[in-house]
């Protein structure tokens, strides 16, 4: 798996394209004499904005063989780097994002990601949490629901408790994305420090006639790229919150391991790198349950620090 830490990614220039962030597509001229790091990049957010791990939204059957690629698929990125850019890049430096996208979630097998241009917008945000306590009402439901499945059964198989402790994981995922969409669909300001805080936005220019066009889909455009984001990669969730909403994001480390469990039951058969059965009880789904509940809690704390429940909200501070 590729390293969590990637704050040093670089910053890719104007010229590289103007393309929205959730269908980033590089300009070829400016990518053929691009210095190596920033062809890496360009072509790691390509990849990113067209493909995701199939655990996402792609259903799962263990007895027809496992992910059952519905909407396409599985990709590797092999194929579809050299397909794209084989005729820009030089092939050494493709391989080497090749090689760290085989090491990362969705392996040699990745689904795409739908970009449907009849999606209804305004359907799918009347489903969007409306009021702040809605994305722990909901984790908590959540949870709930995967404690019901333990006491439903009288002596849950091995299978059984692998998938309760990957629901786990993704009642996580689910609870921030309830948490950044809720806040930068209702609240105008913290969308604006989304914007300027991400790099995949800050750093688009427009013409002088195009800002108030610009301006009106800016927060359709932030969901969309909600969407696409790997909420279980929480070293990348970490920033985008803290300079979202000006919090101290909750410690994960005790989750990380549980992350990882939660990728080899689901990417290789239930089996660690090394071939192993991977071990998980009743006991460790409650545990890892207990994680995220207490993580979402501290989130909930420090969110009410920088937003009290009582009396109007106060700006953002400084960050």
């Amino acid at each position: 798996m590729s390293e969590w830490n990637v704050d040093d990614r670089p910053e890719l220039p104007p010229e590289a394209g103007d393309t929205p962030a959730w269908n980033f597509d590089p300009n070829n001229v400016w990518l053929a004499t691009a210095p190596e790091e920033l062809q890496i990049e360009a072509m790691r957010l390509w990849f990113h904005a067209r493909y995701q791990d199939p655990a996402n939204d792609t259903p799962y059957n263990g007895r027809e063989g496992g992910y059952q690629f519905i909407h396409g698929g599985p990709y590797d990125p092999d194929d579809v780097i050299q397909e794209r850019f084989g005729s820009i890049v030089k092939y050494e430096v493709m391989e080497k994002l090749i090689t760290e996208l085989h090491e990362d979630v969705g392996g040699y097998e990745w689904a795409p990601i739908d970009h449907d241009p009849e999606w209804d917008y305004e359907e799918y945000y009347s489903m969007l949490p409306v009021d702040r306590t809605d994305p722990l009402k909901m984790l908590d439901e959540r949870l709930g629901q995967i404690e019901d499945t333990i006491t439903a059964q009288a002596a849950p198989q091995g299978f059984v408790i692998q998938l309760l402790h990957s629901a786990v994981i993704t009642a996580l995922e689910a609870y921030l994305w309830d948490t950044t969409a809720y806040w930068v669909t209702q609240n105008k300001t913290i969308l604006q420090e989304f914007v300027k805080g991400n790099k995949d936005f800050a750093a688009k220019s427009f013409k002088l006639s195009e800002i108030f066009t610009a301006m009106d889909g800016i927060e359709k455009e932030v969901v969309e790229y909600l969407q696409t984001f790997i909420w279980h990669r929480l070293d990348k969730a970490k920033p985008l919150l803290e300079k979202t909403l000006g919090i101290q994001f909750p410690k994960f480390e005790s989750i990380m391991p549980e992350i990882i469990t939660r990728h080899d039951i689901v990417h290789r058969g239930g089996r660690s790198k090394d071939g192993y059965p991977v071990q998980v009880t009743i006991h460790d789904v409650r545990r890892v349950a207990s994680l995220v509940k207490d993580f979402a809690v501290e989130l909930e704390s420090e969110i009410k620090k920088a937003f009290p429940l009582e009396g109007a909200e106060p700006a953002l501070p400084d960050f």
